[in-house]
């Protein structure tokens, strides 16, 4: 056997190694897909759940669109759940303390009287 035809056998193996390689990468990535996919459904069936739980299923859709919508808005502050909470508090109720952020009255400052 020459010099050049084991290149060539050497190059042919490498080739098949290749194709070999790409093929499992290939079936890797699928599986990840899948996982991700998965997850991805079990995810959307938990807030399903979750929302099934909350009563929200006896609303329309145009009224759980618009509830999300206006959910968008809190969703990237760093604690929404809070600041729920304080909204709806403070319609319901009296307040419990200030938010985070918002103006106290410093220790030993006297309330504001009322003139008049």
């Amino acid at each position: 056997m020459t010099r050049a035809e084991r290149l060539a056998q050497t190059e042919a193996r490498a080739r098949a190694k290749l194709d070999a390689d790409r093929t499992h990468l290939k079936q890797v990535h699928g599986q990840q897909r899948d996982a991700e996919r998965q997850a991805l459904h079990k995810r959307r069936v938990l807030v399903g759940k979750l929302v099934e739980d909350a009563g929200l299923f006896a609303r329309d859709d145009q009224t759980l669109a618009g509830l999300f919508q206006v959910l968008t808005a809190v969703v990237d502050s760093p604690d929404p759940v809070a600041i729920l909470d304080a909204l709806l508090s403070a319609r319901c109720s009296p307040p419990r303390g200030s938010l985070p952020g918002c103006a106290q009255a410093s220790p030993g400052v006297a309330p504001a009287v009322p003139v008049g």
